[in-house]
This record gives C-alpha cells, sequence and structure tokens, in this order.
C-alpha cells in the first residue's frame, strides 16, 4: 500500500512528509505568486515511546529502524485553528494546532523578513497498537475526532482534545496517551486484513447519508454508514490485487477513485456499490519482464479495450465525437507488441477533483501525472446497448503532465493539483486553465516555500511510497500471491 504523504485543507493550508519530517506550509491564498507562505516543521515528541518498533508488523516485514519515519499526515480546521495529525513508524499519532491568529499574524509580515521556519511540538500523542498509514479528521456524535486506520485492519477514531493549549514552538512534555488509557473508539475492522485506505464522505444537498469508505490489501473496498458504522452499504470489488491508494468525494456524483497492485485505477458509484468506468493501464520499460507474464497483462487490457470502445460508441451515437488525443480516437491504444519487454506501472495515488470533474493518478517509476476528464452524466437511451451501459463512462482521454522529479502522492486543491515529489523539486503546482493544467511550481508560494526549506536542509526523499518484501515484491501483496509471482519469474 502507498503511504498518505500530502494532505490540504482549504486552498492555503498543505501539509507533506519529507521522507522522516513532516511540514506544514500556510498561506492565504494558492494562486497569488507573491502571497507569503510559512513552513512549520511538525517535530516529533521527546518523550514519545518508541515500544514495539522493531516488531514484525502484520505486513511481515520488520518495521523501518527509523523510528520518526512518517505513514501518514493530516490537516483541518476546526473553530478557527488549524488541526494537524501525523502517524509516524514508532506507532504514534501526533496532534498538532495553531491558531488563525497566529497563522494571520505570520502571514502578515514584511516579505522582505527571511524565510525562517517555525517549529511546533505536538500539544497530544497518542500510543498506537499497529502502524497507521490512513488517517482522517471528521466528528462523531458532535465531537472532532481524527480517524487512524492501520495495519491490522481496524478504523479507530481518537478524540481531538477541546481544551488542548496550542502547539508550542520549542520541547515540551506533550501528553503521551499509552494503548490502555487512550480514550479511544473502534469503529469498524476488516477481518485478516490491513487497511490501505480511508476516506469519510460528509453530507450535502444532495446526499443525506454520511458514508465511510475503508480499503484493504484484499482487493476490496467496504462502504459503511457512518457513524452507524455496523450498516455495511456494500463492497466495490474488481481489483485482482492489492489496494495501494483511494480517494472519494461527496457530491452530487458519488464517486470513488481506486488504484491497485494489479496496475488498474477504477472509478466507482459508492452508492450503487458498481463500477462506473477504468482508467487506461500504464506499463513501464523492463528488461525482466518475460513474454509469458506479458499475454496475461494483454488479455486484461483487451478486455479494457473492448469495455472503452463499446461506451466510446455509445456515447459518439448519443453526443456525437468527443474531440480527444489522436492515439486515442480509435479506442485501440494498445498493441500487443508494445508489452513486449514491459511490465505494469502500479499506481502511488489516486486523486478525485472535488467537483467530480477530473481523475489523476501518479505511478511507480514513471516521472508524470495523468489527468483524465471525468464526462458528465449523460441521459439514458432507450437503446438495450444503452441500458446495460448506461453507468459507463470513457475515461481513455488523459492530459499528461510531465514532472521534473518523481511525483510520490497527489491531491486536488479547488483548481489546482498538487504533488508531493522527489528532491528537488518536493511539491509540485498545477492548475486548471480553459486549455488543462499547467505547471505554475516555480510562481506557487507554498511550492517555492517547502522547496526552500527542503534544499537548504539537503533532505532525500525516498524513491517510491511503496513498501517492497524481501523477496523483492510488494510488502502489501498477499504472500501466496508474491509466492507464486516469484515461481513464474
Amino acid at each position: 500500500m502507498s503511504k498518505q504523504l500530502l494532505h490540504s485543507h482549504g486552498t492555503g493550508v498543505v501539509i507533506a512528509a519529507l521522507n522522516h519530517r513532516a511540514f506544514a506550509v500556510v498561506s492565504t491564498s494558492l494562486s497569488a505568486s507573491s502571497q507569503n507562505a510559512i513552513v512549520y516543521e511538525l517535530m516529533a515528541s521527546q518523550n514519545s515511546s518508541s515500544a514495539g518498533v522493531g516488531e514484525e508488523d502484520k505486513l511481515g516485514e520488520k518495521s523501518s529502524n527509523d523510528d520518526n519515519e512518517i505513514q501518514a499526515v493530516c490537516c483541518t480546521e476546526i473553530e478557527s485553528s488549524l488541526w494537524f495529525a501525523v502517524s509516524r513508524a514508532e506507532k504514534t499519532l501526533s496532534l498538532y494546532s495553531i491558531s488563525a491568529e497566529i497563522v494571520e499574524k505570520n502571514n502578515t509580515r514584511d516579505s522582505s523578513e527571511e524565510d525562517v521556519t517555525k517549529t511546533l511540538y505536538p500539544c497530544k500523542i497518542y500510543s498506537l497498537s499497529k502502524r497507521a498509514r490512513c488517517l482522517a479528521f471528521t466528528n462523531v456524535d458532535e465531537c472532532q475526532v481524527i480517524i487512524a486506520g492501520d495495519l491490522s485492519g481496524d478504523a479507530t477514531a481518537f478524540p481531538v482534545p477541546e481544551d488542548a493549549s496550542p502547539s508550542a514552538s520549542s520541547p515540551k512534555d506533550a501528553e503521551v496517551v499509552k494503548p490502555t488509557s487512550t480514550p479511544k473508539r473502534l469503529l469498524l475492522g476488516h477481518t485478516a486484513s490491513m487497511l490501505t485506505g480511508l476516506n469519510v464522505v460528509k453530507k450535502n444537498s444532495d446526499q443525506q447519508q454520511q458514508f465511510i469508505l475503508t480499503s484493504d490489501r484484499d482487493e476490496k473496498v467496504r462502504v459503511s454508514n457512518f457513524p452507524e458504522t455496523h450498516i455495511i452499504q456494500g463492497y466495490l470489488l474488481g481489483h485482482s490485487s492489492f489496494i495501494s491508494c483511494m480517494d472519494a468525494i461527496s457530491n452530487e456524483r458519488s464517486l470513488c477513485l481506486t488504484a491497485s497492485g494489479d496496475g488498474t485505477s477504477r472509478l466507482w458509484d459508492y452508492k450503487t456499490c458498481k463500477e462506473v468506468g477504468m482508467l487506461p493501464v500504464v506499463v513501464k520499460k523492463s528488461s525482466e519482464t518475460k513474454q509469458d507474464d506479458n499475454e496475461e497483462v494483454d488479455e486484461e487490457v483487451e478486455s479494457i479495450n473492448e469495455m472503452e470502445n463499446m461506451v466510446d460508441e455509445e456515447e459518439s451515437n448519443d453526443n456525437g465525437d468527443i474531440e480527444g488525443d489522436d492515439e486515442d480516437e480509435d479506442g485501440d491504444d494498445y498493441e500487443e507488441d508494445s508489452f513486449d519487454r514491459h511490465e505494469v506501472a502500479v499506481p502511488l495515488s489516486a486523486a478525485l477533483h472535488p467537483d467530480a470533474t477530473y481523475a489523476a493518478v501518479a505511478r511507480d517509476e514513471i516521472q508524470s501525472i495523468d489527468i483524465h476528464p471525468i464526462p458528465p452524466v449523460q441521459a439514458k437511451s432507450s437503446s438495450s446497448t444503452s441500458l446495460q451501459l448506461s453507468h459507463l463512462v470513457s475515461l481513455h482521454k488523459k492530459q499528461t503532465l510531465e514532472c521534473k522529479s518523481q511525483p510520490l502522492a497527489i491531491r486536488f486543491a479547488s483548481d489546482s493539483l498538487l504533488a508531493l515529489a522527489r528532491e528537488p523539486e518536493y511539491l509540485l503546482h498545477f492548475t486548471k486553465t480553459e486549455d488543462g493544467f499547467h505547471d505554475i511550481s516555480r510562481s506557487s508560494c507554498l511550492s517555492n516555500a517547502l522547496r526552500r526549506v527542503a534544499q537548504a536542509e539537503h533532505i532525500t526523499m525516498p524513491v517510491t511510497t511503496l513498501e517492497r518484501g524481501n523477496d523483492g515484491g510488494w510488502a502489501a501483496q498477499k504472500k501466496e500471491d508474491r509466492k507464486e509471482l516469484t515461481m513464474k519469474s
């Protein structure tokens, strides 16, 4: 599974994990190039316990020797205060807060003042029984909570302290809450599995029911009512390997985007639990990939093309052809010979635009991001083919954003796309215009602020956010599947 290393709130707050260090970048605007942005480093507490680190976890591998390696980050705003959450390999969940008054004061500083990274120490630390790879702020019964999805398959809610003092800018004795005394609430569990993604989709004018979506290593997403999580709406089934990442939105279209170790990225309607589309598979060169392995990929891609062609043909009959890239116009994007000496690229991160207009995917060892327009809902046709495919949309058209360094995590922030990347860029910023998305990283106050700090500290980013096992296979992949792949190779 991939780690949740990038998160944002609104259009001016970003939290990013740069290897074993977490940074929050706060600005009053995402698009104003002259706007100042303040960088806060979210420090690990000196009192946090590292008990259990080095023990074998459910991935079947030893946990990192670096106790402070970041596993997941998250942020939100609660009653005029910004809140940040950081999960670390030492099995702790640290909460930080800073008031809007302090943020405003910092952001109105003289633009000629030298950039200084401010430090924040946690105001609350929860000890976890397992590493948490996904986090989400929300409220349960009018109480603000942070939900942690861990490697034991549990989603647990921890309270956000109402009376907590703002995080200090110097070391202090943060309150460490041990597992035995933690005031927590177990929301749900995936039996004999581990959580790889977690999203809480809130109510709106078109959706009166609140849901929590949880993905796991066993190729599925569970859709549960929230906070009555014992009521299961259904499951999203179709992947053939672990789900590496997931995103979901709440508007008039209840969409969920999942990406998997099988190389596919799928779009779902989580209310009906039906798949509505699939993004084209992307392959990467590999001198070690054998022809026998490629044949299986070819069969899967042919089935994808068949579904895409049927949807495209129906859209053309009902609405006329949609303009797209030349290579996509005939729907025949893939040829069997093109898969020789290649292997499917596993998605590292997937994101949905809040307005359900775009789906974006970043893949392992692919130095670019694909953005696919999501067509609007079409009126149902009376033809038999339309009745069978009325819930499907075509997603094969795309814009490819070339990146100066490998993207590791992506997230939409309004009409902008943010990408956590390897050095020397660290944070890429793309904005939407009439003719697509364009790179404005060099004029973005958020990108510039984080880049200056990271380059000054000579921070080295990981090659990928997916963990590999001792046998070279993906750690999140089930052992029997890894053995099968090892025998094939």
